[in-house]
């Protein structure tokens, strides 16, 4: 079971996400704020981090920032921003700091945002061994 953290302030979109993932036959773990999600992010490792970028304490591209620094194996968890900003230049600053996607919420459903990180796992698996 893939192992998902979900950094969101916003209660009712975290909610949804995180029954969404569930049922999906992810462990969701989630996150209030940026605080909390690096906190999380230092003591567990995850096989996907998705973060939003408006958040209380610590914005999601400072998160993205602080995990990259890290050294431990953390630092190359794949990293998807979720949020509702499509600025170009944040999206370029994101990807530039080592993000690996990035979803505009409002234009998906929950149930997407799954398939999309789902299609995501699939792409990076290794081929098997014949």
């Amino acid at each position: 079971m893939r192992k998902i953290l979900i950094a969101e302030d916003d209660f009712f979109i975290r909610d949804i996400y995180s029954k969404v993932f569930s049922l999906s036959g992810y462990d969701v773990s989630i996150a209030v704020d940026g605080i909390d999600a690096l906190e999380k992010i230092k003591a567990q490792q995850y096989d996907m981090i998705l973060l939003d970028i408006m958040m209380p304490r610590m914005t999601g591209i400072d998160v993205l920032k602080n995990v990259r620094a890290l050294t431990t194996p953390s630092k190359n968890t794949p990293i998807f921003i979720i949020t509702n900003l499509g600025q170009q230049s944040i999206i370029e600053e994101a990807f530039k700091l080592g993000m690996d996607g990035y979803i505009l919420k409002s234009q998906v459903s929950p149930q997407q945002i799954v398939d999309e990180i789902n299609n995501y796992f699939l792409n990076k698996e290794p081929l098997p061994q014949t």
